[in-house]
């Protein structure tokens, strides 16, 4: 197996493993279980994470000491998103709820940490 292959399989089952644990605690808790875009956010934070971790693992030789600058564009990256695809939707009721802050920060956190899981695996080798 690759390691690219690894490392997307691990972001994958580890948001998935988060999501049904997220959808877990909506459901004990009465909160509607698909609203606020938490499948967007899903969906779209393990898109960048892999597209992050595709970025770090190809950086041409001449890069290989600047992967942490890189590691930090694609959290930027990542809020861009938020606020792209979020912001304005989170605020109409001149607000964030907690239910919408989490469904994006929990997708957000889950794909971060599992990102920096690679980069870390990566940099030790």
């Amino acid at each position: 197996m690759s390691v690219l292959f690894k490392y997307i399989v691990q972001i994958t089952l580890a948001c998935l493993v988060t999501f049904g644990v997220h959808i877990m605690i909506l459901t004990f808790m009465d909160k509607p279980l698909f609203d606020n875009q938490i499948i967007t956010a899903y969906v779209g934070n393990v898109a960048l994470a892999i597209f992050i971790v595709i970025g770090l693992l190809k950086v041409p030789e001449t890069l290989q000491n600047s992967r942490g600058f890189l590691f930090l564009f694609g959290s930027f990256l990542k809020f861009g998103f938020f606020f792209l695809a979020f912001y304005s939707n989170f605020k109409v009721d001149g607000a964030i709820q907690r239910t919408e802050f989490f469904a994006f920060f929990i997708p957000y956190a889950a794909a971060l940490i599992m990102e920096t899981k690679c980069l870390i695996d990566r940099l030790s080798k």
